[in-house]
């Protein structure tokens, strides 16, 4: 098994530095969490990535997806809570496999992983980390060398083309403010 695509996203919205906290599903403020932006984008991507109409359905839609996972030296839950209302819709009209085991920092592992799987895979990450991913893939093309800071609203996605990845950037569209211009 391989796959066939490979979507990489930074996970959602996260406060500014000025703005304080984030917070959690329930409205408790959180240091680790989305801010109400994330949140909303959060919402967004799961009809992004699952639509209603059938035709882009097999493009995008995930057969797994990965998010890292919080621990002792990445307490971050904003990966898993950008996928997690997109998790819930597949749960719903499908069968997704959801892996949250590997933390920020275990690229290596995480993308051996990811290059066993099937179909369509969708990876949620930090975005300082998210090139180095890359390095991971073999054959992979060359992408930009950093995930701007202020960038939440761009998919990286990675088609097989026999041995080769190609690469192309799909900007989401989803909030207002956010960009057609891919990441350079």
């Amino acid at each position: 098994m391989r796959p066939d695509r490979i979507m990489f996203i930074r996970h959602a919205d996260k406060p500014a530095a000025n703005e304080g906290m984030g917070i959690e599903a329930d409205g408790k403020p959180d240091a680790e969490s989305l801010c109400v932006r994330g949140w909303q984008r959060a919402g967004a991507l799961a009809r992004f990535f699952c639509p209603i109409e059938k035709a882009h359905a097999a493009q995008l839609k995930p057969a797994t997806v990965f998010a890292a996972g919080a621990g002792p030296s990445s307490k971050s839950k904003r990966s898993m809570q950008t996928v997690a209302p997109l998790v819930s819709l597949l749960r719903e009209t499908s069968q997704v496999d959801y892996v949250t085991t590997y933390l920020k920092d275990d690229g290596r592992a995480l993308m051996a992983d990811v290059l066993t799987r099937a179909g369509v895979v969708l990876i949620a990450w930090e975005h300082k980390v998210l090139p180095s991913l890359i390095g991971h893939m073999p054959r992979a093309p060359i992408v930009p060398a950093t995930w701007p800071d202020d960038r939440f609203d761009v998919v990286w996605i990675f088609d097989r083309t026999g041995d080769n990845w190609s690469f192309s950037q799909l900007p989401q569209l989803l909030l207002a403010g956010d960009s057609t211009a891919p990441i350079r």
